[in-house]
């Protein structure tokens, strides 16, 4: 029998949660536990991820809204079917180069793109819903209407972007009371979003779409001066994608295909694949060495793909291949001990569940950077996205600012399968390095043998916006000196923002849930 005692002076992981029938994992304890209730109540797993979703949409605001996007990866055990959707948003259609020559927009109006998340969940539901539309808006129309506390993540936000937050009317007539940002703890009411969520649970998304929602939301833009119009919402659809998939150490790893940044994760996974687990389980800094280098050649390789593939298509095939494949595995091999290589190397919720029946999904939500654009319609209640800063003003980049088009999506939900069956969800914020966070807890968990929630709670690496590396603050010295002798230029950083805050489950042997929540935000593991 294991003494407590030997563990004295050591940091020990949170336990996984444990659960044989359901689990759920999103970014708030409202959420996770709404979506546990509505499947212990008959609800499908669809159900009850528009059920956590909208419930995360009210008390995560900044990092996820009605007025945001979502990737999502889902499994029907039945059918043995995978498929994505993606319900990211198209631009306005005076979005033009021209008009942005000076540079995207961070803030405000014109950094809004037409929102795709409630759309999303009304298909999803059409095609695997059980309960009743209007059921599923209870909790978040509770929430929103009665209050619900201020979560410390929020609270700590808010007196982060105060300079953004007090710039826009409703934003601070929301947010601050008498100039000061709200304390975590303190009960906050939503009325304007809580008769939105009510026409949405009434009437469906064309409330939101071709109704009063969006005429709200065009007006107001266009008395503050934004390009997004009523107009631009009309006939949104989501789109059913067939997903991205490499195998590693015997695991089939799917993932969303562009506009989706996905697919830079699987090449990174190809990149390593001719390691050992041995190669990947050394010293921190050869294993970071390696990780890290396979970053940059897929960034280096894939990132300018990364586009509307109505526009564009992504050569995956050649991406994904055998050519590409080989040359990257070539760089991360010269970066092994002894040699040298040079170095070039926001606000987002998610999900991950499964339910008993085998039926799983991961999601990726989002407004992009924290509280998106900082810009709240006071009719609605709905703080809007601020995703048109994905695009580029190059008019020869592939990725250009154009009218009705997609802007790249740093959104990245994982789901893997091992002998046919489902074996890991994965998840996590992080924008641009999403992608990098997500390797490292696959490897983990595949090469080091870790526990789910060891493998989320170890430190990382990560790219901040504009591509330089970044290490946590827990790696010590020697280990930055070591990667910086072998050309990595690296910055200490702490917290969740570019390291992300993952949500993982994992299936054990004899079908035992495991649900692991990243100490890095307030994520929350609930299982039955």
């Amino acid at each position: 029998m294991t003494n407590i005692d030997e563990f004295a002076g050591e940091k020990m992981p949170r336990s996984p949660v444990y659960g044989t029938k359901h689990m759920v994992v999103s970014g708030h304890s409202l959420a996770s536990t709404a979506g546990v209730r509505t499947l212990e109540a008959g609800g499908s797993l669809i159900d009850a991820m528009i059920v956590t979703s909208s419930v995360l949409c009210t008390v995560l605001p900044h990092a996820t809204s009605l007025g945001g996007d979502a990737f999502l990866i889902y499994y029907d055990a039945e059918s043995e079917k995978l498929i994505g959707l993606n319900a990211s948003g198209y631009s306005p259609a005076g979005a033009t180069a021209d008009f942005f020559k000076d540079g995207m927009i961070l803030r405000g109006p014109l950094s809004v793109s037409t929102p795709g998340i409630v759309r999303a969940w009304e298909v999803l539901h059409q095609r695997y819903g059980k309960m009743d539309w209007a059921d599923l808006f209870i909790p978040s129309l509770d929430l929103a209407a009665n209050g619900h506390p201020l979560s410390r993540v929020l609270a700590s936000a808010l007196n982060i972007f105060k300079k953004d937050i007090s710039a826009d009317k409703g934003c601070s007539d929301l947010y601050l009371r008498d100039g000061v940002p709200m304390k975590a703890g303190e009960l906050i009411k939503q009325p304007a979003l809580a008769n939105t969520i009510q026409k949405i649970a009434t009437d469906g998304s064309p409330a939101f779409y071709e109704g009063d929602i969006a005429q709200s939301i065009g007006n107001y833009s266009k008395k503050c001066g934004g390009l997004l119009s009523a107009e631009d919402f009309r006939g949104y659809q989501p789109e059913w994608v067939d997903v991205l998939s490499t195998n590693y150490r015997d695991h089939n790893v799917c993932v969303m295909p562009p506009n989706s940044y996905g697919f830079l994760m699987l090449m990174q996974l190809n990149a390593i694949s001719s390691l050992s687990s041995e190669d990947l389980s050394g010293s921190d800094e050869d294993r970071l060495g390696y990780l890290m280098t396979a970053a940059r050649v897929a960034f280096d390789e894939g990132k300018s793909f990364i586009c509307d593939p109505a526009v564009h298509p992504a050569p995956l095939s050649d991406l994904l291949g055998e050519k590409i494949t080989s040359k990257m595995r070539d760089a991360v091999a010269a970066s092994a001990p002894g040699k040298h290589q040079n170095s070039s190397a926001g606000g987002t919720s998610c999900i991950t569940m499964i339910d008993n029946k085998g039926n799983a999904c991961a999601v990726v939500q989002s407004v992009f950077h924290v509280f998106g654009s900082s810009w709240l319609d006071p009719g609605t209640g709905i703080l809007m996205n601020n995703r048109m800063t994905g695009f580029e003003t190059d008019k020869n980049h592939r990725n250009v600012v154009e009218p009705h088009k997609r802007p790249a999506h740093t959104l990245n939900p994982v789901m893997v399968f091992k002998n046919g069956r489902v074996k890991y969800l994965m998840t996590t914020p992080g924008g641009p390095a999403q992608t990098i966070s997500n390797v490292q807890m696959l490897t983990n968990v595949v090469d080091r043998g870790m526990e789910l929630s060891a493998a989320l709670e170890a430190p990382r690496w990560s790219i901040d916006g504009e591509g330089n590396p970044l290490i946590d603050d827990e790696y010590p010295q020697t280990t930055i000196d070591m990667l910086e002798k072998r050309g990595f230029k690296l910055q200490r950083a702490s917290g969740a923002s570019y390291f992300g805050s993952s949500k993982c489950i994992e299936v054990l042997e004899g079908g035992v849930l495991a649900g692991a929540a990243d100490h890095r935000r307030e994520a929350y593991a609930c299982g039955r």
